[in-house]
């Protein structure tokens, strides 16, 4: 891309150098010659510094420096950039000849004619303020000659742009400014900016002619006398119309022939440009969608630019119309189809209604069988509800009871825990009296001794003590049979205790079961009661069922009058769906003649 960039950046200012060069050769020697006579030069000294000096200028201005001013605005302008745009490379080539004008032919101009100016200024020992009057006539040939280059240049330019605006066919170029002339105002500023040039340089030329005799005549009558001064004027007068004669005729042929040919390149692109869009037109009469070969900034390119918007949309419609045209040949087909199946279903649904009446007489018979079985299961499902109340009732009678017996039972068993406690400690008790019975019984031992090796006076003693062995023997007895009894007492005290943990376990367990039967006849209470609901509800739905069943009736005679009417319409379909066959048919063959025209 870059390669093929410069090939047209170099071919661009190659040929807009030899654009400028054969518009500026013979106008810059003119415009030399009437530098040279404005700062006083006479006729030979023109001629001498037009064909010395002016060559070697013309050829620098004339071909180098519009080279390389060209070549700096074609590399800016035609380059392609990565972040481009849509359109925004064509507005830069748009852009490109009226910028390529004032850089290359206003300044060109006005530095050729300055630099022309200050030789022969040194040369003919002129005023340098000269200098400014030679730099003033080269910019108004520099005005006046860049209209014909500008359109030279946007002439040579437009294979590019249309070569962008295919390539981004949708995008529209937007300007303004110098540098994007519109119609509106360039044709009146091409006029004016003409005249102006024109008529300045006769006024520059004037000038320095009569500032030139009158400083030549005060001279001359200051050193003559009146006879002589009026000859001298008269010969300085014919001199003077000679050299206005010579001058003002190079300004009428600058006047006459180049607005004449700026007017007449004007016209010829607007022709051009019109042409192209009245092509554009006609092709498009025939049929054929063909965008029009212009682009440009005025309003011939607006039109332009429009015409392809026109034809973008146009060249869619072909499309459009066969898509169209597919669409209406397929609901076409579709609706011939269901006008048949329709057909065959509204002969079905003839035979189908009467049957529903004959079928809606015996589900009336039946609703009302059902309305009667319906007050029967709301009767039994009210018994139901009561019944399930009362049980409910006395279930929690039999829980509240259930807890009295578990109470009572749960005293019980903390007596026979104190009761335990009790023999427990008596049991103590005897233990103790069986140790005392046993230490009275060994100290009746130690007595009985004790008397017999007494004699006869531990007699008595002796007695005593075994009447005390005696009853300490009675008191073992005794402590033995307390505790067989305790034992026997704490073995009853512990069935009993055991019998009552499991009497409260039994408790405990029915208790549980006679909540869980009071949960369930909760739960079947309030079934009962949802029975009860439904069959009031199925009651009031029998009832309007019935009533619903009137109403079948009354809309199956409408169903079967608008089934005739609906036969009659399904005729009328059939012919809209005949008539939609023969359009589709003709916009088919239109869609396919426009599409051949393309």
């Amino acid at each position: 891309m870059d390669n093929l960039d410069d090939k047209v950046i170099s071919e661009f200012a190659r040929r807009g150098a030899l654009t400028f060069i054969s518009w500026v050769a013979l106008p810059g020697l003119n415009c030399a010659y009437l530098i040279a006579l404005s700062m006083g030069l006479n006729s030979e000294e023109g001629l001498w510094a037009t064909t010395r000096i002016a060559p070697a200028l013309i050829l620098f201005f004339g071909t180098v420096y519009p080279w390389l001013a060209l070549r700096l605005l074609a590399s800016r302008a035609l380059r392609h950039r990565p972040g481009d745009a849509p359109g925004e490379r064509l507005g830069r080539i748009l852009r490109l000849p009226w910028q390529s004008t004032i850089f290359t032919t206003y300044a060109a101009w006005t530095l050729g004619g300055l630099c022309f100016s200050i030789p022969v200024c040194l040369q003919f020992d002129k005023e340098v303020l000269r200098v400014v009057l030679g730099s003033t006539i080269a910019f108004c040939f520099g005005v006046v000659m860049s209209f014909p280059i500008a359109l030279t240049l946007e002439k040579q330019l437009a294979p590019l742009a249309l070569a962008e605006q295919r390539a981004h066919p949708d995008a529209t170029p937007r300007g303004g400014g110098f540098f994007w002339p519109r119609q509106s105002w360039f044709l009146p500023f091409t006029f004016v900016a003409s005249i102006l040039s024109t008529l300045l340089l006769s006024g520059c030329v004037m000038t320095v002619k009569m500032l030139g005799l009158r400083d030549s005549l005060r001279a001359e009558l200051a050193g003559q006398g009146t006879l002589s001064a009026s000859q001298l004027l008269d010969a300085m007068g014919g001199s003077l119309l000679t050299e206005l004669l010579g001058s003002m005729a190079w300004v009428a042929g600058l006047v006459l022939i180049l607005p004449t040919i700026t007017t007449y390149m004007l016209a010829r692109r607007q022709a051009e440009g019109t042409g192209a869009v009245g092509k554009a037109i006609e092709a498009l009469a025939d049929g054929r969608t063909t965008s029009p070969e212009w682009v440009s900034t005025d309003e011939i390119g607006t039109l332009a630019d429009g015409m392809n918007a026109v034809l973008a949309k146009l060249r869619q419609l072909p499309l459009t119309l066969q898509s169209a045209v597919t669409h209406l040949s397929d609901a076409a087909s579709h609706l011939r189809t269901a006008n048949d199946e329709q057909q065959q279903s509204l002969t079905r649904q003839a035979a189908a209604l009467h049957e529903a009446q004959v079928t809606s007489e015996e589900i009336k018979r039946t609703s009302l069988m059902a309305a009667d079985r319906a007050e029967a299961v709301l009767n039994v499902a009210r018994r139901a509800e009561e019944l399930g109340q009362k049980g409910e009732t006395a279930v929690g009678q039999s829980v509240s009871g259930l807890a009295d017996i578990r109470r009572a039972v749960d005293g019980i068993q903390q007596r026979l825990v104190r009761l335990a406690e009790s023999t427990t400690q008596i049991g103590d008790i005897t233990e103790t009296v069986k140790d005392l019975a046993d230490q009275s019984h060994l100290l009746a031992v130690n007595a009985a001794i004790e008397a017999a090796r007494s004699g006869e006076q531990g007699r008595g003693f002796a007695v005593v003590a075994r009447e005390i062995r005696g009853l300490a023997d009675q008191s073992i007895q005794a402590t033995r049979r307390i505790r067989g009894i305790l034992q026997d007492i704490s073995a009853g005290i512990r069935d009993a205790a055991l019998m009552g943990e499991q009497g409260v376990q039994t408790i405990g367990t029915g208790l549980d079961q006679m909540r869980e039967s009071g949960e369930s006849l909760r739960e079947l209470s309030r079934i009962s009661q949802e029975n009860s609901s439904a069959a009031r509800q199925i009651a009031a739905a029998v009832t309007q069922q019935n009533a619903g069943f009137s109403q079948i009736f009354t809309a199956i005679g409408d169903l079967s009058q608008i089934m005739d009417a609906t036969l009659k319409r399904l005729e009328s379909t059939q012919e809209a769906t005949a008539t939609l066959s023969t359009v589709s048919a003709d916009v088919g063959k239109m869609a396919r003649q426009f599409t051949s025209a393309n």
